[in-house]
This record gives C-alpha cells, sequence and structure tokens, in this order.
C-alpha cells in the first residue's frame, strides 16, 4: 500500500515536471516561430504578456510566468539587437531629432540632433520600448521650455551676472591710478591723525583713525582684485561662450520638438504612449502586408 502511494506521489511530480517542460517547450517554440516570421509584435507580447495585455488588449490578465520567460534572460541583448531594426526605422520618423549608436550589442545611446556640440540624452531601452533620458539634461530642457514662456533662456540669468562681474572687475582695473592716489591721500591723513594723538587722545581723533584705516584696507582689497581681474574676466568671458553655445542647442531642441509635437508637453505624452503606440504601429503594418498579399493572390487567381 504504501509502495503503491509512493509510485502514485512520484507520478503526479513526473507529470507536474512534464506539464512544466511542455510549457517552455511551448514558449520557447512560438518565440523561434515569431523570430522565424520577424514578428517583432508576437515577439514583445511573448517578451512581456502582462503589459501587451494591459496597453495593447485593454485587459487584465495574470502575472508574467516567469519561469518560463526567464528562458531567454541571457539572450537579452541579442534580442534587443535583432529588435532595434524596426523600432529604429519607428522612431526616426516618429522622433526624426534623435540618433542612435549601438556601443555595445543590444545598448544603445540616444543622441539630440545631428548639429554641433550635440548632446548624448541618454539610452534606448529596446526590450521595453521606452526612452532611459539622463535627467540632468531632460531636465534642462524642460526649464528651457518654461522659461521660453516668459521670453527668457535657460542661461540668461547666469550671462547677465557673469557680465555685470566682468564690468565690476574692469571697472577695478580701470581705477588703479584713482586708487593709488586715494591711498596716498589716507595715509597722510593717517599720520596727521597719529600726530595729534599721544597719551589723551580723544575718543574721535580715535574714531577718525580707524575710519581712515578701514578705507586703506578696502584699498588694499580692490587692488588685490584688480591684480586677478584680467585672468578672472578671460574666464568669465570663456564661461559666457560655453554658456551662450548651450543656449543655442538647446533652442535648437526645443524648436525639434514644436515642429514634431508642437509642444515639450505633448512630447512627454508621446514618450509615455511610446510602447503602445509602436505595437499598434507594428499590427497595422502586418495588416498592410496581409491585405497587399491577399490582393497578389486574387490577381493570380484571375490570371
Amino acid at each position: 500500500m504504501a509502495s503503491e502511494k509512493k509510485q502514485h506521489g512520484a507520478l503526479e511530480i513526473s507529470e507536474a515536471i512534464n506539464q512544466q517542460i511542455a510549457k517552455k517547450i511551448d514558449y520557447l517554440q512560438k518565440l523561434m516561430t515569431a523570430l522565424k516570421n520577424h514578428d517583432d509584435r508576437q515577439i514583445y507580447r511573448l517578451l512581456d504578456n502582462q503589459r501587451y495585455a494591459a496597453e495593447i488588449e485593454h485587459r487584465e490578465q495574470q502575472a508574467n510566468d516567469a519561469g518560463v520567460m526567464n528562458l531567454v534572460d541571457n539572450l537579452a541583448d541579442q534580442l534587443s539587437s535583432y529588435l532595434s531594426s524596426k523600432l529604429i526605422d519607428y522612431l526616426g520618423k516618429a522622433y526624426p531629432f534623435f540618433y542612435y549608436e549601438e556601443y555595445q550589442t543590444g545598448h544603445y545611446r540616444i543622441y539630440f540632433g545631428n548639429w554641433w556640440d550635440r548632446r548624448q540624452f541618454g539610452e534606448l531601452d529596446v526590450l521595453n520600448i521606452r526612452f532611459v533620458f539622463d535627467q540632468k539634461e531632460y531636465k534642462k530642457l524642460e526649464k528651457s521650455f518654461e522659461l521660453a514662456n516668459h521670453g527668457k533662456r535657460y542661461n540668461s540669468k547666469r550671462i547677465e551676472d557673469l557680465s555685470a562681474e566682468n564690468d565690476h572687475l574692469q571697472a577695478l582695473i580701470d581705477s588703479t591710478e584713482e586708487r593709488s592716489q586715494k591711498r596716498a591721500q589716507l595715509q597722510n591723513e593717517l599720520k596727521d591723525a597719529s600726530n595729534r594723538g599721544g597719551l589723551f587722545e580723544s575718543a574721535k581723533n580715535r574714531e577718525t583713525r580707524e575710519d581712515i584705516k578701514d578705507q586703506i584696507s578696502q584699498l588694499e582689497d580692490q587692488d588685490e582684485e584688480a591684480r586677478n581681474a584680467a585672468a578672472n574676466i578671460k574666464k568669465n568671458n570663456q564661461a559666457v561662450l560655453e554658456l551662450s553655445k548651450e543656449n543655442t542647442i538647446l533652442s535648437y531642441e526645443q524648436k525639434s520638438i514644436v515642429d514634431v509635437f508642437g509642444s515639450f508637453e505633448d512630447f512627454a505624452l508621446a514618450n509615455r504612449n511610446l510602447y503602445a503606440n509602436y505595437l499598434k504601429s507594428l499590427e497595422k503594418d502586418n495588416g498592410e502586408a496581409k491585405a497587399q498579399d491577399n490582393d497578389g493572390k486574387q490577381v493570380s487567381d484571375n490570371d
């Protein structure tokens, strides 16, 4: 009796194992067929059935079977490289200002624009059909749109501050001789005040001498700043140049987005809907391809 029970238990385990193996084989066969037929939409369905059901079919579905889907985890880079072909072709039309560089198998950097000093803007996640933007660069672009609504540019305030600082530094350089004469005058006044001092110096005279010393100290501080002024002006001018270039790049990026999407908000919305929009485009392409095949067959039959 115990032997029969043990045997029955072994059969149940064997059946469960066979079912799991069959499920894995079925999954891999479906994936192989989709690859053979270049059916990228089906591949994405197999890679994330839960997301596909929610965003494309608009229905709730049980969680992905990780035990099956992780069978191809070690092929992620190769699958990404394979799936990138149609995706990047689609993105070239939907986002004509983005350019991509495959820096290793299945991994793509995003560059904004084809102009000089274009920026690396993040990476393209092919398997999840999403942009992984560099948040620093993305926030900078978003802020530039906000400022543009008020007639300002991203680096305008910083450029204004540096220009004002340069005016101050140049004024220090130009007034070097004037300060030298003022210092000589103050030193003479300090000498006179000191001579009027003595053991019973008045509080007013002491206050006068301290005030003169403070003025001389301020002139010395200005002289010290003036000695480094030329180098700092040059440094600030270089910074202004870089900030102006960045303003120009940001203006190119703003115009590119407005020309295609109309606004930054619509650009952000398109990014959020990229997965659904792309897979729907594949479905449309497949439908058109089948229609063309059927038309061809009908013409052939009529002949």
